[in-house]
């Protein structure tokens, strides 16, 4: 099935390696839902908790319901995760071959590596307040979606320089 998703156009025919579930949410034009439970880590410390909250990230918690929307904006998708009462939105777009994510004054530049099982999100460039930040300062973001029936297994930690970690997330989400 031929579409012209937010995912279709960046990663191309690689989409069409994944397993049904996974391929078929992000191939969807049209957005989706999918719900899920989430374990959420936070970093220790008081400035840890302070940027992550600064931040908009979720509570540290086990098994928070996770309920997740993306709708289809034009060339925009808008995610809008809900970790039981927090909620988290971002927006996703294109920007040549990279899929850029926003939130806040935050974006993140991802090359998308697809396989058989996962997608990969590749960190490469970020931007605050729009002005490019050097390597050296951008945060770490390891992100993975594995594969399993009906859904996909994710993993998200975010770093940053100095600090260390602020949040980590992982869990099994499953599409509605």
């Amino acid at each position: 099935m031929a579409s012209n998703s937010l995912y279709r156009r960046i990663i191309g025919n690689r989409l069409d390696r994944l397993p049904p579930s996974i391929r078929q949410f992000h191939a969807s034009e049209d957005g989706g839902t999918a719900h899920g439970q989430i374990n959420v880590t936070r970093g220790t410390g008081w400035f840890r908790n302070c940027l992550a909250s600064l931040m908009g990230l979720p509570p540290s918690g086990s098994n928070i319901p996770l309920k997740l929307s993306v709708i289809a904006d034009g060339e925009y998708e808008r995610w809008v995760r809900r970790f039981g009462n927090h909620l988290m939105k971002t927006i996703q777009w294109q920007a040549g071959a990279l899929l850029i994510e926003a939130g806040g004054p935050m974006r993140f530049g991802f090359d998308l590596i697809a396989d058989e099982t996962t997608i990969r999100f590749e960190l490469v460039r970020t931007w605050f307040c729009r002005i490019p930040l050097p390597r050296a300062l951008s945060p770490r973001i390891e992100a993975i979606e594995s594969a399993c029936d009906g859904g996909w297994d994710v993993f998200v930690q975010f770093s940053i320089p100095v600090a260390g970690m602020l949040i980590r997330y992982e869990g099994r989400v499953l599409v509605d």
